[in-house]
């Protein structure tokens, strides 16, 4: 129950999950297009590697435990932070590159209709939770030295998930509906949308590992 009311009482966790309820609700009810939902969805991958990013740098004492760098085992030292904070940096940034050429191009071709302002309203609200967030993970870090592998991996296991639910839904949506007990025939994108959700909020909980305690309050009462 302590684990559970941890989780719980994290603000976050309330963030992303309504975030993410807001959006679906926005887009069921018309309000928001698909292209829009998958955009906005690419910034916040975005700033999840950003946050990275800044934690990487921001490391004081970590451990390096089976962490390697061309095939060698590396110590916890200042060089290594540093090339490890710049190679994961190129890396994410070259798959969101590619990731933003490929959406570019399919909302083209799905006649444009991508929002540009609902876009930048949920990119300022996705870069304050980021701000406060990354703060928050920048102390908890301070007092629990982490895993330097571990923080260069955990992004890819928390975006790739998301990602794929979307644009397998986003593919698929002109060809399946799904029949659901009780809800009858939806189109497959809105079961996507909630693997997404489900993804993104238990992967929250384990890049946070928020079970473990309540996390450090950087603003007032906010985490």
């Amino acid at each position: 129950m302590v684990k559970l009311k941890n989780i719980i009482t994290d603000p976050e966790f309330w963030f992303v999950l309504v975030f993410n309820f807001l959006i679906a609700i926005g887009y069921n009810n018309g309000i928001i297009s698909q292209d829009t939902v998958i955009w906005i969805y690419f910034i916040q991958s975005v700033f999840i590697g950003l946050s990275n990013t800044i934690r990487m740098a921001c490391l004081k004492t970590f451990t390096s435990d089976n962490f390697r760098i061309n095939n060698e085992e590396v110590n916890p030292t200042s060089n290594t932070k540093w090339s490890s904070a710049i190679f994961f940096t190129i890396h994410y940034g070259i798959f969101h590159l590619v990731y933003f050429i490929m959406l570019a191009v399919m909302s083209v071709g799905n006649g444009s209709k991508l929002d540009f302002r609902l876009v930048l309203i949920n990119m300022m609200i996705i870069a304050g939770n980021t701000l406060i967030s990354t703060w928050s993970n920048v102390l908890k870090d301070r007092e629990e030295p982490p895993s330097i592998g571990s923080m260069f991996f955990t992004p890819y296991l928390r975006v790739f998930p998301m990602h794929l639910f979307l644009m397998a839904g986003m593919t698929l949506e002109q060809k399946f509906n799904v029949q659901i007990p009780i809800l009858g025939a939806i189109n497959i994108f809105y079961m996507f949308l909630g693997l997404k959700i489900v993804s993104d909020l238990a992967m929250h909980i384990v890049v946070q590992k928020s079970w473990r305690g309540k996390r450090i309050k950087p603003v007032g009462g906010y985490i």
